[in-house]
């Protein structure tokens, strides 16, 4: 419990050094709200109209899809906020900047996750719990207590395995010795996998997405499981197997990232 305290401790402090640098700036952080809020309704407006076009999106109506695109863009706002530095660990490589990590008697991954709380991705929260709300009245939701906690199963998996995802790519560049990243890419299979129903795809994605990158277990299958939907029976709540696949995938890609620190050669590698 010691050690415990102690790295609750120390991140606690990391979060709120870095939330003080962050307000230093005020006008950004509300210009990012108002942005973020523009972009993340504009693209809900774009799914109305398709829906009010053609009637429905992969089966999905509406409701469901509003439901659906609220939960992604939540677990998106968690994962920016929390995993965001994951998107530069390339440079961290290149630059040598873990050697001040390694000075430390810490985890590295741990100072690297925490040394630098993305206050920013506060905003993209803002739309997303509008959005959520929103689907939730629309599908007609009763916050139960099995409801709640389907929904924070799903919401914690979704993260954790974005988290994953981003740590696996940066944690490549220890082999690659590169400062090339897969952000952009990553960033539009997140988009495109957890915005919409697995089911506009073709089989073979659908497969690649549930089971070798299991990207669908995001916000699809959660999803279908917490509104019931025709499929989606199984012995399981889905929103707990999200959040079995979301810590399985976090844990192997820290092994990986712990892997590639032994390939590690400081500045100029």
């Amino acid at each position: 419990m010691q050690i415990v305290k102690y790295h609750v401790s120390v991140a606690a402090t990391l979060i709120r050094l870095s939330i003080q640098s962050r307000l230093e700036y005020p006008f950004m952080l509300i210009g990012h709200v108002l942005a973020n809020c523009v972009q993340w309704v504009a693209g809900f407006a774009a799914i109305k109209f398709v829906v009010d076009s053609f009637g429905s999106l992969g089966g999905w109506g509406y409701e469901s899809l509003a439901f659906l695109y609220g939960m992604s863009v939540l677990s998106h706002g968690l994962a920016v906020i929390l995993f965001i530095q994951t998107w530069y660990m390339a440079y961290c490589v290149v630059e040598g900047e873990y050697d001040m990590f390694l000075l430390r008697p810490m985890g590295v991954l741990f100072q690297f996750l925490f040394e630098d709380f993305n206050l920013i991705g506060i905003t993209d929260m803002i739309p997303g719990l509008m959005v959520f709300f929103y689907g939730c009245a629309k599908v007609h939701i009763t916050m139960t207590f099995a409801n709640i906690s389907m929904i924070l199963f799903a919401l914690i998996g979704g993260t954790l395995i974005r988290g994953a995802v981003w740590i696996f790519c940066g944690s490549l560049s220890f082999w690659t010795k590169s400062t090339a990243n897969f952000t952009d890419m990553v960033g539009a299979l997140f988009e495109r996998v957890s915005m919409y129903p697995l089911t506009i795809y073709p089989k073979w994605a659908q497969v690649i997405f549930t089971y070798l990158l299991p990207l669908a277990w995001i916000t699809f299958y959660p999803v279908k499981g917490i509104l019931g939907m025709e499929g989606s029976v199984i012995p399981v709540p889905m929103a707990a197997i999200s959040l079995g696949v979301g810590a399985v995938m976090f844990v192997l890609s820290c092994g990986l990232f712990r892997l590639g620190m032994h390939r590690y050669e400081s500045a100029g590698s």
